[in-house]
């Protein structure tokens, strides 16, 4: 479970899941892995370079988010092609985080999936909190297969500096269940279907 989960009561909170994926970035029209020194030419992106990245041509907006196409140690059930990223997180020039709200807001004005929300509200103790996250993990993921894990973070904007206050996640035991780095041998998703 987490630490100091006692942040996340009596302020409004979103729960999302956390998806088994490469943590990958969308600013300028290119794809990132994780930093923005060097375009990502990996083939596991593909399908987010196809379908994604091309949406995010701003120089002052940075879109992050978790890219299934190559498989973890997750395999979830079959998905079209432009449903292999979905997105977490959006920052703007300031460096700032966006409000979950307005996240939703950029990346549904583009077509790019969120990360599925799990709880949005309130929780009034921190055995809610607990509660709330014993239930999430006992459950499967949204897109088929086990729940690797659930994020809390506080539901309003805030700057780059508080995210180890306002962020946290819980993923289940032992969640890195690969023998070696899934780069090596990696496998695309299963893709299903036309694109939405």
């Amino acid at each position: 479970m987490i630490r100091c989960p006692e942040r996340f009561v009596g302020q409004p909170v979103v729960a999302t899941e956390k998806l088994d994926g490469g943590c990958t970035l969308l600013h300028a029209g290119r794809v990132y892995a994780r930093s923005v020194s060097a375009p990502s030419e990996a083939k596991w992106m593909a399908m987010v370079k196809k379908h994604h990245a091309w949406k995010v041509t701003e120089t002052d907006v940075w879109l992050y988010g978790e890219d299934i196409y190559g498989v973890h140690s997750i395999a979830y059930d079959p998905v079209t092609e432009d449903r292999t990223f979905y997105a977490f997180a959006l920052r703007d020039r300031t460096g700032d985080f966006a409000a979950f709200g307005d996240l939703e807001h950029y990346a549904k004005s583009r077509q790019i999936p969120v990360v599925p929300v799990l709880f949005r509200g309130t929780f009034r103790s921190l055995a809610e909190v607990r509660q709330f996250l014993t239930d999430a993990h006992a459950k499967p993921s949204a897109l088929g297969g086990q729940r690797e894990g659930v994020v809390l973070r506080l539901d309003h904007a805030f700057p780059a500096s508080e995210f180890p206050e306002v962020v946290c996640k819980s993923v289940r035991p032992e969640h890195v269940q690969t023998d070696e780095h899934w780069t090596r041998k990696w496998k695309p998703c299963q893709i299903a279907g036309r694109p939405g």
